[in-house]
């Protein structure tokens, strides 16, 4: 499955349209079944569902290993179990 030298996300969870609760049951939900190291992308459309992904990846142990975003569209790409560098909020 997915590591850090694959940038590619084994899961993708839309965040879009939801309450950051939503958001975090769903990423929560998706790194119950994959390995460390496998990548999971959010895609959240505010800047307070951005802050909520950031705060907890790094509650959890987990890294934010990518970002980017169009517009208010902000896709983050989360590594279960945190190894290797993340990026800041």
């Amino acid at each position: 499955m997915g590591g850090f030298d694959n940038p590619n996300p084994v899961l993708v969870v839309d965040g879009t349209r939801k309450e950051c609760a939503g958001i975090i049951a769903g990423l929560e939900k998706a790194m119950q079944t994959l390995p460390d190291g496998a990548l999971v992308r959010a895609i959240v459309d505010d800047v307070p569902g951005r802050l909520e992904v950031h705060l907890w990846a790094e509650r959890k142990g987990h890294a934010v290993v990518a970002e980017k975003n169009n517009g208010m569209i902000f896709q983050i790409t989360v590594a279960k179990g945190g190894a290797g560098k993340g990026v800041k909020a």
